[in-house]
């Protein structure tokens, strides 16, 4: 579809996100990593890569146990070697944590001559000084959000530090590597080639995509180019093996799996066993190492999913066990949970209860630290409330960082319930009465003759959507017509609109059996629709036959055994009291604020 060809439905969906319907998204038209706008600190480690380039220097990079400092790791690796001798590490999660830190420099071989950090290293002040004692030089590459001290590296390359005029601030680690690489081939062309940047597009779109970061302009065009290669079938050898275990289509591949297919599967090497794996699998062109590690990863998400769901169920309990306290955050812990799924089951407390979310394991010599990761909901900023409670109690957080939705902590497990007051009082500080609500933004109804297969496609090629440029979201009232749970509880139903109902609309069960035994020669027929159950339905059960509903939802093309058709995949549906009345223009629709419930504390 050509991009000016867009329906009219398509292109006010782009406009309310402040995009252009006419933008390509072309390649050539991302911000330059040089230059006045470019990343402070850029040149000086081109600079600092050429010299080590001519004196041979071994170099080491240190990654993170993500998806975003896997690629990044796997990028910058790919992008330097036949430069100069390159080699990875990565923290161990559980006995490390996170970044370069003095156990993980002290694990630095001492042929290393420049240290180059991705994904990680802003905060890291400690494990860089024990770099530079050891006669290392070091080059920060970072995402994550500056602290009031400056670590002690010889560069630093981050859009989020103070006085960088890089205008995307939402450029993850995998991102700013490849800037660096990006930056090497505009000043040494025969270093880094165009061919091998355009190589990695793949992982820059999956670790975008992955982390979680907004999706600004150069984001989405980053993502864009990424997933065009993919579909082309130009993808990494190693992304590819994981392609298949998840049984995809490189040619229908959408943003969305990223997120929820591939990002996963070599996630679990971080969360269970060891990054490297995943690292390697990226970095290899052999089709029997690729396959045998996709394998592996897949038997370890596997387990991650059986480990998480135990870890969850029991949070819940506990959820629904305690007193009421009136505490607006969620803090809970256990000493036998693992600590490599901690934030997933944080981000699952926090969609459950519609409040932020801190979980924590024990980790450490002895168990006696608590190791743990929150999530916070819209309108507070996760990062700088640690940073307040920091300041306020020195001593109490060995160590921590993050987003404004996401972050990571470790703390002394005798302090655990002190931590949990404090971060309730700045919450209740920073967010009147601790009432948190989400925002959810909705594109209104949609009219019959909109609901179809062609729209769907239209608005996933008008993609990529994901974090601060959410997929299109439409709310309409339906009569169900037919109504069935399948695997796991969930609903499988059919749907009409209520203004192509007719008589059907008033006429109840009879009324709609009548619709749903004509449905072959309608004109306008039921649309299927799913809904996957996330703990806050109005009922458990679906609604039945000839019921009327109001349901917010996504359209969405069904693709199972090479044939399309047309899904809404439904977020919300509540009984239907009235019409649908049309937002304000450019407004977002929210949900009424969710009340502080019970107690989520417990000894840890």
């Amino acid at each position: 579809m050509m991009v000016n060809a867009y329906p009219t439905l398509v292109r006010r969906l782009l406009l309310a996100r402040g995009a252009d319907p006419e933008d390509a998204l072309e390649l050539s038209t991302i911000s330059h990593p040089l230059g006045k706008q470019g990343m402070l600190g850029m040149k000086e480690a081109v600079d600092w890569i050429a010299y080590a380039s001519s004196q041979r220097w071994p170099v080491t990079i240190v990654g993170d146990y993500d998806v975003d400092g896997a690629c990044a790791t796997a990028i910058l690796r790919k992008g330097l070697e036949g430069l100069l001798p390159v080699t990875s590490i990565v923290p161990n999660r559980l006995t490390e944590g996170y970044g370069l830190s003095e156990s993980v420099a002290a694990r630095i071989s001492p042929e290393t001559r420049l240290v180059i950090t991705v994904d990680n290293g802003i905060s890291a002040h400690d494990g860089i000084a024990a770099v530079k004692a050891r006669g290392m030089a070091v080059i920060v590459t970072d995402h994550h959000l500056a602290g009031p001290r400056r670590p002690p590296a010889d560069v630093i390359v981050n859009p989020n530090q103070p006085g960088c005029p890089f205008p995307w601030k939402s450029t993850c680690g995998a991102g700013v590597a490849w800037y660096l690489l990006l930056a090497l081939h505009l000043t040494h062309p025969e270093w880094v080639g165009r061919e091998m940047l355009e190589e990695t597009l793949d992982l820059v779109a999956l670790a975008t995509v992955a982390d979680l970061v907004p999706l600004e302009r150069n984001n989405r065009v980053l993502v864009a180019n990424g997933l065009r290669r993919i579909r082309s079938g130009r993808i990494n050898p190693g992304l590819s093996g994981l392609v298949a275990f998840a049984g995809l289509e490189l040619e229908q591949m959408r943003e969305q799996d990223f997120a929820f297919k591939l990002g996963p599967r070599l996630n679990a090497a971080g969360r269970l066993a060891d990054m490297q794996t995943g690292i390697r699998l990226l970095l290899s062109r052999d089709a029997e190492n690729i396959e045998s590690w996709s394998r592996f990863l897949e038997t370890i998400n596997a387990q991650r999913k059986e480990i998480q769901a135990h870890i969850e169920r029991e949070a819940i309990q506990i959820t629904e066990s305690l007193q009421d306290t009136g505490d607006p955050v969620i803090c809970v812990g256990d000493d036998g949970w693992h600590n490599g799924v901690v934030g997933i089951v944080a981000s699952k407390l926090k969609e459950r209860y519609q409040r932020p979310a801190f979980v924590f394991a024990s980790a450490g010599d002895m168990g006696q630290t608590a190791q743990g990761s929150g999530r916070s909901m819209d309108g507070w900023h996760l990062r700088d409330a640690l940073v307040l409670v920091d300041g306020r109690t020195p001593g109490l957080l060995n160590r921590f960082g993050g987003h404004a939705m996401a972050a990571g902590l470790s703390l002394p497990k005798v302090r655990f319930e002190e931590f949990r007051r404090n971060i309730n009082a700045v919450s209740l500080e920073q967010v009147p009465g601790g009432r948190f609500q989400k925002n959810v933004w909705c594109d209104g109804p949609l009219q019959a003759a909109e609901m179809t297969l062609d729209m769907a496609k239209a608005i996933e090629q008008a993609g990529p959507w994901g974090q601060g440029f959410p997929e299109p979201l439409f709310e309409n009232d339906f009569m169900v017509v037919t109504s069935k749970t399948i695997k796991n509880g969930h609903w499988k139903l059919q749907l009409h609109l209520d203004e192509i109902m007719g008589g059907a609309a008033h006429g109840g069960l009879a009324a709609c059996k009548a619709a749903a035994g004509k449905a072959a020669s309608s004109p306008s027929l039921p649309v299927d629709a799913v809904h996957f159950l996330n703990g806050r339905e109005v009922a458990q059960e679906p609604p039945p036959v000839g019921f009327r509903v109001r349901a917010q939802y996504r359209l969405q093309v069904n693709r199972w055994q090479g044939r399309e058709g047309l899904q809404l995949m439904l977020e919300q549906v509540l009984p239907a009291p009235a019409p649908v009345v049309m937002p304000v223009p450019h407004e977002s629709r929210s949900t009424r604020p969710i009340a502080a419930g019970p107690s989520l504390t417990n000894g840890i």
